[in-house]
């Protein structure tokens, strides 16, 4: 399975605004590098499982499976 890691980051992003965080509050929330943040949302890098649910677990009910779209 091919993941779609474009509307993963547009995804994140999404609910990051909806809950009124900046990329820094999100990072620190999620124990990732503020700078990966943007690079995430932008799909410059490839995320990894870990850091997907450490980000899904900081936007709080945002479940895994609503950011993937299983």
């Amino acid at each position: 399975m091919e993941l779609d890691y474009v509307s993963i980051g547009r995804r994140i992003k999404k609910y990051r605004i909806d809950l009124g965080l900046k990329q820094s509050q999100l990072a620190e929330r999620s124990g990732v590098e503020p700078s990966n943040i943007p690079h995430i949302e932008r799909a410059a890098t490839k995320v990894s499982l870990p850091t997907l649910v450490n980000i899904a677990n900081a936007l709080l009910k945002v479940v895994l499976k609503k950011l993937l779209e299983l």
